[in-house]
């Protein structure tokens, strides 16, 4: 089984969030779709939600960008594609102690405004 890597700038960016809520996401070469994802999380919620996408070996290099541009993101490398499931449960794993409600959603997932709420 292939080892995680995390993006080694989220994890000190996440010691600022504070937030009962997480959203966790798998990507694999997600394109444009992940920066909407990320752009309407924004509006879903009035929480600063610990965000945390396990990257299944994408090749568009949208996960690293989105990483980068995003600091509540936390960005889980797989190593390769350990499959959907995999994915949830490592990044799961990931999740500070303190998080009360995780919400799982796929990539292409566009957010309504108060929906996390």
């Amino acid at each position: 089984m292939p080892r995680c890597e995390r993006d080694p700038l989220s994890t000190a960016t996440l010691a600022r969030v504070s937030s009962k809520l997480a959203v966790v996401t798998v990507t694999y070469s997600p394109g444009e779709h992940l920066e909407q994802f990320l752009g309407t999380l924004a509006e879903a919620t009035k929480e600063d939600p610990q965000v945390v996408m396990a990257d299944n070996g994408s090749t568009d290099g949208a996960p690293g960008a989105a990483g980068a541009a995003h600091e509540h993101v936390r960005l889980l490398r797989t190593g390769g594609n350990i499959g959907y499931g995999g994915a949830i449960n490592r990044a799961v794993a990931e999740i500070d102690e303190d998080i009360e409600f995780v919400v799982i959603a796929n990539p292409d997932v566009r957010w309504a405004p108060g929906s996390n709420d």
